[in-house]
């Protein structure tokens, strides 16, 4: 997913991780737990951007995502020069 579509009625969480995936957006510790949940909401939820994955694009997206979670145990706050590291993992979770 290059982008995340801005249409009416979409969902505020559209905006949200749009503002994420800004370089220009100081990313946060709260902004991370956000970005799981809702990623971890949607694969529970049946969300069919999840749900139609073949299982290499599964795994790989989930790599992502247990990366950005162990991220999170291991440090207690985030760093400026991770932001970057960070913003890729979120977009390879969100990309098949």
């Amino acid at each position: 997913m290059n982008s995340i579509p801005n249409r009416p009625g979409a969902r505020p969480a559209n905006d949200r991780w749009r503002r994420l995936l800004d370089p220009a957006y100081p990313l946060r510790r709260e902004d991370l737990i956000w970005a799981l949940d809702d990623m971890k909401r949607k694969i529970a939820d049946g969300a069919p951007e999840w749900t139609g994955l073949d299982r290499p694009a599964l795994l790989a997206r989930f790599a992502s995502f247990a990366e950005l979670a162990m991220y999170l145990l291991r440090r207690p706050s985030l760093c400026g020069e991770d932001a970057e590291h960070l913003r890729a993992l979120l977009k390879d979770a969100l990309s098949s």
